[in-house]
């Protein structure tokens, strides 16, 4: 199931949102449409996955995540094809919209739900895993411009459309279907019942610790301040990688007077990085308090914006570069672990979709407020320093939560063995 989620996220990334740089070049260069045209449809596909996340983590909780990622897996295709017949920049934008609805179907919103709710085990290091595919995603690159190069931009997008259409619909045999989730809960609460005794379940009450919030509905999610303490802190989190994202070759060429290719080492070393962060948070991360380390990776990044702010050394710069990646895939994997552990898989969807519809507001406010600060006097290191004041709330954030109480304590007077009524809460991941 990761594996097929990862090659699900390898082919979107890789194919259509990694690639877009070198459709911007083609599509101008062929059509004469301004350079702002691409550059709104890119913002549209970054966008869709947040503002319609609501309604991809109902219907993964409502029918599966089969379903839902193998709708959207034809919603790319169909909407590559409408680009490719595109013949004016109304057309394109319309086309794109697909896409991106698309993407946010057959992304990592509904693939992050399936490893949730089917996993209790080792759920972090599956978590860490699956997103290997945006990762590795910037290796299609050369290819896709070898195909802009040889055969078009508009072929280009016919080819993308069968490669999604044969390769999802082939990975999303192995997601589970709209019984997965309720399977998954009764194997658990039979495996509760067997190993529950009397004398576990009373020294389980007595144990210091967090544990495993019961399993929340949205409505009561919504009500408790880890929800929305999470969701400042990973929102925050995506202010620094938005703006990292969008600004750092600006900042390296323009900036520093670096040359480009150094420029665009910078980037894929953070790829690899990253890369290596969310395996071993994948390994490590069900070991340790996944708050604590969400903490430390925004101190981390808060660093990295004041490093890069501020030095003019190459050396310098490209260690920074590579922290952040290290940072953001250390601390990636671990933020619907932690929503897990606190609200419980029988409304995960839900609530990790209308957590990610906040959440991506930092990814698309992180290149604005550079963007701001550095059209002014003090460039672009007044505008890393700016999106300092996000880290430092994101690492205040994740150091405040706490677990949900449940809403119903456990008492110490057991039942006799066997009822399962009171048995002891068993952490989530």
């Amino acid at each position: 199931m990761v594996v097929a989620g990862s090659v699900l996220l390898l082919v979107q990334t890789g194919c259509v949102i990694s690639a877009f740089g070198a459709y911007l070049v083609a599509i101008t260069a062929d059509t004469g449409w301004s350079p702002g045209i691409v550059a709104v449809a890119f913002a549209i596909i970054q966008l869709g996955n947040g503002t319609i996340s609501p309604v991809t983590g109902w219907a993964c909780d409502r029918f599966g995540t089969r379903a839902v990622a193998a709708l959207g897996t034809l919603l790319t295709a169909a909407g590559c094809v409408m680009v490719a017949q595109a013949g004016s920049s109304g057309g394109f934008i319309g086309a794109v919209v697909v896409v991106s609805l698309g993407c946010s179907a057959a992304g990592i919103t509904p693939l992050t739900v399936a490893v949730v709710q089917s996993l209790t085990d080792r759920r972090t290091l599956a978590l860490g895993l699956l997103p290997s595919g945006i990762a590795l995603g910037g290796l299609l690159v050369p290819a896709v411009v070898w195909l802009l190069d040889t055969a078009g931009w508009r072929t280009a997008f016919l080819v993308v459309a069968a490669v999604t259409t044969v390769v999802g619909l082939v990975a999303c045999i192995w997601l589970p279907g709209p019984l997965a989730s309720s399977s998954s809960r009764r194997r658990l609460r039979r495996r509760r019942v067997a190993v529950a005794a009397p004398d576990a379940a009373v020294s389980a009450v007595a144990a210091p610790g967090p544990v495993a919030g019961p399993d929340m509905d949205l409505r009561a999610a919504v009500r408790t301040s880890a929800f929305w303490l999470l969701v400042v802190g990973h929102g925050c989190a995506l202010v620094a990688v938005g703006a990292m994202n969008l600004h750092l070759v600006p900042l390296m060429t323009h900036g520093r007077g670096f040359d480009l290719a150094v420029a665009g080492l910078a980037v894929a070393g953070m790829s690899v990085t990253q890369l290596i962060g969310q395996l071993v948070t994948g390994v490590v991360g069900d070991r340790f308090d996944k708050r604590r380390l969400a903490a430390g990776c925004m101190a981390l990044q808060t660093a990295v914006l004041v490093v890069l702010a501020l030095s003019s050394n190459l050396v310098v710069v490209f260690a920074a570069a590579m922290l952040h990646g290290l940072a953001w895939g250390l601390r990636g994997p671990a933020m619907n672990a932690i929503r897990a552990d606190y609200f419980g898989t029988r409304a995960f969807g839900t609530i990790t979709g209308w957590s990610m519809g906040f959440v991506s507001l930092g990814m698309v406010g992180g290149p604005l407020l550079v963007s701001v600060f550095a059209e002014g006097p003090g460039g672009y290191p007044v505008g890393f320093l700016a999106a300092t004041a996000a880290t430092v709330a994101g690492l205040v954030a994740f150091l405040v939560v706490r677990p949900p109480r449940p809403r119903e304590p456990v008492t110490s007077t057991v039942p006799a063995a066997g009822c399962g009524c009171s048995a002891a809460p068993e952490s989530a991941a």
